[in-house]
């Protein structure tokens, strides 16, 4: 990654992310209507849906420990937050640091998503959790948020 710039990376993140959802998706929904699939994850996708590519590049040694924070903790705080989960990745190979964890939100709109963080940064239980999982030292060196909207063609996720 030494000679690629963390916007290029993201720049090609963001492109090629919502593809390969996409084609997951396609295979796994079968023919599963838009209000079917929106149901299904969360809340109706619809024009005014909005996703959102996090790319966290972490201190050294944080992956797991931040892993197991979203798998045991957080997860449950971003739902009551009206945030809905589309996926998290973690790089086996490539140009992207292993230290490195990429995930996926939708949102209902960008206000809402702006919305949900701002819950979610003053929710107590998360304020709790991150000064308790983070007491030895910050999981996150640097952040990197893009919003998007599906393209008219695309499946919906």
């Amino acid at each position: 990654m030494e000679n690629m710039d963390r916007r290029d990376w993201l720049k090609g993140a963001a492109a090629a992310l919502p593809m390969l959802l996409a084609a997951s998706a396609g295979a796994q929904s079968g023919s599963m209507s838009d209000t079917e699939h929106g149901a299904a994850t969360g809340g109706a996708v619809d024009s005014e849906t909005i996703y959102e590519l996090r790319v966290y590049h972490l201190n050294e040694g944080k992956l797991p420990l931040i892993l197991d924070r979203f798998k045991t903790k957080e997860r449950a705080i971003f739902a009551r937050c009206g945030m809905h989960e589309v996926a998290f990745w973690v790089p086996v190979e490539g140009d992207i640091p292993a230290n490195t964890l990429v995930y996926m939100m939708r949102h209902k709109s960008l206000a809402a998503a702006k919305a949900s963080w701002k819950m979610f940064s003053a929710d107590p239980e998360w304020v709790k959790v991150k000064a308790e999982t983070e007491k030895d030292g910050a999981f996150v060196k640097s952040r990197e948020d893009t919003f998007l909207k599906l393209a008219d063609f695309s499946p919906r996720l």
